[in-house]
């Protein structure tokens, strides 16, 4: 393919995009990427690219990206984006976000270089833990609070990706030394996050089981970078929840696994 006798390319697949030379002139549309596999833009061509429809995109390194229409689009290191329509945008690192009409900004800088006009808006991080179940939609009482753990099937045990020697059982009661360093995003502890967090944590695993377990609030640890996982010294495990109940996106990595056949 010519790319200099190309006024726009409309992308429907990584691969497409990837084949792009750098210096190309004009626009790039990128039409694909879900949620849990977003497009990935790391590369800055002569004029942004522009993410439009449902499509779902990474903006990495010096790369430019325009989100419109229902987008989404996560800006790290010193990617720029701007923010149109009903697009939302999540802002890391050092990147710049331009954002107007209905769009969504999630500062995860606490003061990101963000400028909005219209009715855009800026949500800001969870700073404590109980914003963070707020946030998540965690269900809790003032003492308790209900959360999940991607781990791997092995009979009637479950273990951990991180260390297969440790395992979890339906009625357990684990204790661990927890790091209280909130500055240190992955530490020791026993990790739990929200349900989309942990389904998206273990979307690759064949044996992949969602654990809900229980934990006093107290006994949290809230990284102050996190994305979704937080840790604790103790938790109780309650069940394993079936694929089947864990909304959308467990329907779709159940029906994988069928497919697999697993």
């Amino acid at each position: 393919m010519d790319y200099s006798k190309l006024a726009e390319i409309t992308v429907k697949s990584q691969a497409a995009l990837d084949m792009i030379p750098a210096d190309f002139a004009g626009r790039i549309y990128i039409e694909f990427g879900t949620w849990n596999n977003r497009a990935v833009v790391n590369k800055r061509y002569g004029r942004s690219v522009m993410a439009r429809g449902n499509s779902s995109v990474v903006a990495w390194e010096n790369s430019s990206v325009v989100a419109r229409g229902n987008s989404s689009v996560v800006a790290w290191e010193n990617s720029s984006v701007e923010a149109r329509g009903n697009s939302s945008v999540e802002a890391r690192g050092n990147s710049s976000v331009v954002a107007s009409a209905n769009a969504q900004i999630v500062d995860r800088l606490n003061g990101g270089r963000i400028e909005i006009t219209g009715n855009a808006r800026i949500v800001y991080m969870p700073k404590t833990i109980h914003e963070f179940m707020d946030f998540y939609g965690i269900k809790h009482n003032k003492k308790t609070a209900t959360f999940f753990k991607a781990v791997m099937k092995d009979g009637d045990l479950y273990r951990s990706s991180y260390k297969n020697a440790f395992t979890y059982s339906i009625g357990e009661t684990k204790i661990e030394y927890c790091d209280p360093d909130v500055s240190v995003e992955c530490g020791s502890g026993l990790h739990i996050a929200h349900l989309a967090w942990a389904l998206d944590f273990g979307r690759d695993w064949s044996n992949l089981a969602i654990l809900e377990v229980e934990t006093d609030i107290d006994k949290i640890i809230l990284p102050t970078g996190t994305d979704g996982k937080v840790r604790t010294s103790e938790l109780k495990v309650l069940r394993e929840v079936p694929l089947d109940e864990c909304g959308v996106y467990g329907k779709i990595l159940a029906k994988r696994r069928q497919s697999n056949g697993n």
